[in-house]
């Protein structure tokens, strides 16, 4: 008899943590296309194995059960990895959603609409099926009477009429919702970080490569910074984009700071940038209450996600927002607020914080469109949070 109450004892918690692991909630991931280093490589990736942050190991919280992918190309992984991970991969979302059946069989979404061969608008943006996947999904939800937390990876959508149904859908049917970049989730190199009701002058963020696809990163970054200046956040009043050597012309001017860029670069890390761009690109953005920001996408200059920024009492602070590049780790920070949000239903940041950048970079690559001149943004004015 000893031994067999030592023999259940051994075998209890190994028991425990297999059931824990088999009542995991079930999510259904939405994907444009799923290959090697893609967001839904490095985002699902994780979700389907687990992840480490600072040195240590996190176990799946999740039951990834399905997927819905939009292409699949020659280096598609979304097959193998659904069969190595015991995922369905559905002909449509409503399916993936309701896992076959005929009612929303999981307890959260994640739509990873980033990457695929897809054209673009006229002014730049890539014409992701985001608000396409997002209404296919949420259409669910309302046709089963259920919400579910939902998240969408990166901004809204590439059309601003498009971004505002989805704000105010996701308002209406009180839907627990994440949605942005992974940069404000990620190290601070220093550590930086404002009190609310910090007073600020001026900020700007500086990124690398193509404007649409990493600038957006730089301005949420910035505007995760720029919200706790006191006051809080009282909208856009109007926005600029302006590339080639016009973006040193308006630095020279005072349009923004030198002071504030030498700080930034003073915090690369990661090695292979030079000392020129030669195709410099800026967003002017002038806040309601009368701050500055600039995001510079300085390619050839850096390799990382930079911030600076001047207090009313003339203190510069700035910080490197690391990723580690190809390795990318910080995706981890994102993966775990997924989690999150499914097993709480509490969204880890303020959503209008995504709408406001969403909107800032597209009415900023509409000003580029037309002759780059400064464009009126009522529409950014009065998101106030």
């Amino acid at each position: 008899m000893p031994n067999l109450s030592r023999r259940v004892i051994l075998i209890a918690p190994a028991a425990a943590a297999a059931a824990a692991q088999v009542m995991r909630p079930r999510v259904a991931v939405i994907m444009n296309v799923y290959f090697p280093n893609s967001h839904a490589d490095v985002f699902v990736g994780r979700l389907l194995a687990g992840y480490r942050l600072n040195g240590v190991s996190h176990r799946p919280r999740l039951k990834t059960a399905s997927f819905y992918v939009d292409q699949f190309p020659v280096n598609d992984m979304a097959r193998e990895q659904a069969e190595e991970y015991e995922a369905v991969i559905y002909p449509d979302v409503a399916s993936a959603l309701r896992l076959g059946g005929d009612k929303l069989a999981v307890d959260g979404v994640a739509i990873v609409g980033e990457h695929g061969d897809y054209p673009r608008t006229p002014r730049g943006n890539v014409m992701y099926p985001r608000r396409k996947r997002f209404d296919e999904v949420t259409d669910v939800m309302r046709a089963d009477g259920r919400v579910v937390p939902l998240f969408n990876d990166k901004y809204f959508a590439y059309e601003w009429e498009d971004a505002s149904r989805m704000y105010e859908r996701v308002k209406e049917m009180k839907i627990p919702f994440f949605c942005g970049s992974s940069l404000p989730l990620t190290w601070r190199r220093p550590p930086l970080e404002f009190q609310p009701g910090v007073e600020l002058d001026e900020v700007m963020a500086v990124s690398f490569s193509d404007l649409e696809e990493h600038g957006y990163h730089a301005i949420e970054l910035m505007q995760a910074m720029a919200e706790k200046r006191k006051g809080g956040e009282s909208g856009v009043a109007s926005i600029r984009c302006v590339e080639g050597e016009e973006v040193w012309k308006l630095g020279r001017a005072g349009e923004w700071s030198q002071e504030l860029l030498d700080s930034a670069l003073s915090r690369r890390i990661n090695q292979g940038y030079g000392k020129e761009s030669k195709k410099p690109q800026a967003i002017l953005v002038r806040y309601q209450d009368g701050l500055r920001g600039t995001i510079l996408s300085l390619d050839g200059m850096t390799r990382d996600y930079l911030f600076a920024s001047r207090t009313k009492s003339g203190e510069v602070r700035s910080s490197c927002f690391y990723i580690q590049l190809y390795v990318h780790n910080h995706w981890g920070f994102m993966v775990k607020a997924f989690e999150d949000l499914v097993l709480t239903r509490k969204n880890p940041i303020p959503i209008e914080r995504t709408y406001l950048s969403t909107g800032m970079l597209l009415f900023g690559l509409e000003s580029r469109l037309q002759e780059q001149k400064w464009l009126d943004t009522p529409q950014l004015s009065s998101i106030s949070y």
